[in-house]
């Protein structure tokens, strides 16, 4: 860490592992006292569900909650390196508090996380190794072990990590997850479902998110929330120039450059239609975003000059795309709920979306703010559609603006969370839950 870094994270207290830095057991007038537990966290960490949690959890000590983050001091989520300093931090109304990555053996975790990704389920005890080397933090877990008695609830996101099966487990009864549910293979794992099972209940993005997780593990407790979002004021829309030319037709994809948001399918769609001739000449695409072009294995399609690969940009030169683009194309199969989705529709932009994105096209259903595709026929299609008619663009924007407003305001964000929350601990009542053996009878006894 550069002496800026450490400038920059004000309140540095002490170091931790196990001790709890003082505060009240109960936020301003009586109000509970929450912790979340995420992988990673800060401003300037990227990924859906760190947003998610970051928004929520400020908005809640905004409004006199007391709020913990748990995270570890990683910032990547492919190395799990410890790049920031274990302490803890003041973030807005925030106290966060990091803890160093426990060693993991790649030598284990790989050929197992390779077997699941391809769809060959190995045996419970491989299911362990593989979360046990995981991003996991002996020291979090020792905090969480001696402090779960101070918060109301002990929240856990997203599912598919370390940190959130071993830590939600230690004190299951103040656990709930916020798990950012995909219908992909690691969601299929008796493990995953033995935490489904053992914890509290869930808050969750979407209908179809809360829908999946009762399919594969019987009825979850809990109930929809998504995240809050504050339109923009007029100034701020009104002085979104365009970041090309005035006369530029494009389509924009915000995200990460990886197979598995299907970008590569969203490049060999486009690259299909413009080889094709059908659709004009002059529309272009623009990616958004991290990753790296050659995760897509589309070596020639960087080569084109009707794609534009422009990697990260400011939050207002992301408006100033997003405003100005004909639609945001959202081709991910696996998302929990879509940021991006409702950034566009504030901004008065349609979107596209995968038709087997069910969060996706369930949200383009309620809203009436875009257009789905099941084909690259039908993407060739609705491509058409708003190149030739900028009426039905504005339309089915200023419908998206109307369904963010209305169902993703922070007033009734914040009422949806209060009534799952409620629902659960309300009577405080613990359920006799059944685990898978008691994972292997203790969460925290195997050797991480």
């Amino acid at each position: 860490m550069t002496d800026s870094d450490r400038s920059s994270q004000k309140g540095l207290c002490q170091s931790v592992s196990g001790n709890f830095v003082d505060r009240p057991t109960q936020g301003k007038d009586n109000r509970c006292c929450f912790a979340f537990v995420v992988p990673r966290f800060g401003p300037d960490i990227g990924g859906g569900a760190e947003t998610l949690v970051r928004e929520l959890a400020l908005k809640l000590a905004e409004r006199g909650d007391a709020v913990d983050i748990l995270a570890t001091c990683a910032r990547d989520n492919r190395t799990w390196a410890n790049e920031l300093e274990p302490g803890v931090y003041l973030d807005g109304g925030l106290r966060v508090y990091r803890f160093a990555v426990t060693e993991r053996d790649l030598n284990i975790w790989v050929p197992i996380q390779i077997s699941i990704h391809e769809g060959i389920k190995p045996g419970v005890d491989a299911q362990l190794d593989w979360l046990a080397n995981s991003v996991n933090s002996e020291n979090l877990y020792s905090f969480i072990i001696n402090n779960s008695h101070r918060y109301t609830v002990i929240f856990f996101a997203p599912y598919l990590f370390g940190t959130t099966f071993w830590g939600s487990l230690i004190a299951p009864d103040k656990s709930m997850l916020i798990p950012c549910l995909h219908d992909e293979n690691y969601a299929y794992l008796e493990t995953i479902a033995a935490m489904f099972r053992s914890v509290r209940g869930c808050l969750f993005n979407a209908s179809p998110e809360q829908s999946l997780a009762d399919r594969l593990y019987g009825p979850v407790a809990g109930g929809v929330v998504g995240m809050g979002f504050e339109p923009f004021s007029k100034e701020y829309l009104e002085n979104l120039s365009p970041y090309f030319g005035i006369e530029d037709r494009y389509i924009i994809y915000v995200g990460r450059k990886e197979t598995g948001k299907s970008c590569d399918q969203l490049l060999d769609a486009f690259i299909a239609a413009k080889d094709g001739h059908q659709i004009a000449s002059d529309l272009k695409l623009v990616l958004v975003g991290g990753g790296s072009f050659d995760d897509l294995h589309r070596p020639q399609a960087r080569l084109r000059d009707d794609i534009i690969d422009i990697g990260f940009v400011s939050e207002t030169d992301k408006h100033r795309l997003l405003k100005h683009a004909v639609a945001l194309c959202q081709p991910s199969k696996n998302e929990s709920f879509s940021i991006v989705l409702m950034e566009a529709w504030l901004l008065g932009t349609p979107v596209i979306v995968a038709s087997q994105g069910v969060v996706t096209r369930d949200h383009v259903l309620k809203s009436n703010g875009g257009l789905y595709y099941e084909s690259e026929q039908e993407f060739v299609k609705v491509l058409k559609e708003f190149l030739n008619n900028k009426a039905l663009g504005k339309k089915l924007g200023f419908s998206g603006y109307q369904y963010v407003i209305n169902h993703y305001n922070w007033s009734s964000v914040l009422d949806r969370f209060d009534k799952a929350v409620s629902a659960i601990f309300g009577s405080d009542k613990s359920s006799d839950k059944s685990s898978l053996a008691a994972i292997k009878q203790n969460p925290v006894s195997r050797n991480l």
